[in-house]
């Protein structure tokens, strides 16, 4: 069975098979539906030309100027991890170095001052 999709504002009409050949791979595949309601979603807004050249324009496309985005976010994102792994470990070095326990300083209370101070606030 055969579907026609037509555009006519643009002049553009298509017959889609059941069935295709992919040309990267030569495997036959069935179309599946998601492309006949974009078809059909673009045939109804006059826009069915300018999906095909979408779709060529990104089929044609080097694989590398695609991943050209997702290639700089990973760097970015790599340089962040860097910067949050120095930082802490910066920081992890101030917190040891603070963390130090210093000897108990020496009091000039006496243990009799202290009984009276518990002894005021009921204990």
């Amino acid at each position: 069975m055969s579907w026609k999709y037509s555009d006519y504002l643009n002049k553009t009409v298509l017959s889609i098979p059941d069935k295709f050949i992919n040309v990267k791979t030569r495997e036959s595949q069935y179309i599946i539906q998601r492309v006949h309601e974009q078809l059909a979603y673009h045939s109804q807004n006059n826009t069915l030309i300018y999906l095909i050249l979408s779709a060529l324009d990104d089929y044609l496309q080097p694989q590398t100027s695609r991943d050209a985005g997702a290639e700089k976010i990973l760097t970015e994102l790599v340089e962040i991890k860097k910067l949050i792994l120095n930082r802490s470990t910066t920081n992890h070095s101030i917190i040891n170095t603070n963390s130090i326990s210093k000897p108990p300083r020496q009091s000039n209370l006496r243990l009799q001052d202290i009984e009276e101070l518990i002894e005021a606030f009921g204990g």
